[in-house]
């Protein structure tokens, strides 16, 4: 009897994925909510690209070096930032839906520690290197801009920049929170 009472005990403390109040119906309205928000980010950051690289042509920047130097990390950092979310949209996408309740919440777990390694390694890098190469353009824009001009750029993009890490922070914690529900 020994055995049965270590086998029931070892069943009774198996890790069992738990549905939702709701059921199934909430995890995939969570799920569609995070991929639209994944969408626009990506609409969001080609648009800026898209800006950036505009702005390169029209002001020659690929005749000055700092300026090459200053635009090119800025495009470089969200090229790199879109191509990531779009191979990570793919991702999602290849999850197996049709498997089991247990065999999808691991890989959704998998693929959210994934996501986790993203946010606080390359988020970070990429967003201090956005902020770099917009510091390298600033001493061109002191020369070629008023003063009055300058110092609306230099304190709009401090704004700016907080405005964008609060916001990625947010992001990163409401993903972050998903992961933790999926754990329970």
């Amino acid at each position: 009897m020994n055995s049965y009472d270590e086998i029931k005990n070892q069943w009774d403390k198996r890790n069992v994925p738990l549905t939702p109040e709701k059921g199934v119906e909430e995890i995939i309205k969570k799920f569609a909510l995070i991929l639209k928000k994944q969408r626009i980010s990506q609409m969001v950051l080609g648009c800026t690209i898209a800006i950036l690289i505009g702005f390169f042509f029209y002001i020659s920047a690929y005749s000055h070096i700092q300026l090459l130097l200053g635009l090119g990390v800025m495009i470089g950092s969200l090229l790199i930032r879109v191509l990531i979310e779009y191979g990570t949209t793919i991702k999602k996408a290849k999850l197996p839906v049709g498997s089991s309740m247990a065999a999808y919440n691991e890989r959704l777990i998998a693929y959210y520690k994934a996501r986790r390694r993203i946010h606080y390694y390359i988020t970070p890098i990429l967003f201090v290197s956005y902020v770099m190469g917009f510091v390298w353009l600033l001493p061109l824009f002191r020369q070629n801009l008023s003063s009055g001009m300058y110092s609306y750029i230099l304190w709009s993009s401090i704004f700016i920049f907080a405005v964008l890490a609060v916001l990625i922070g947010v992001q990163i914690k409401r993903e972050l929170s998903v992961l933790k529900k999926l754990k329970q």
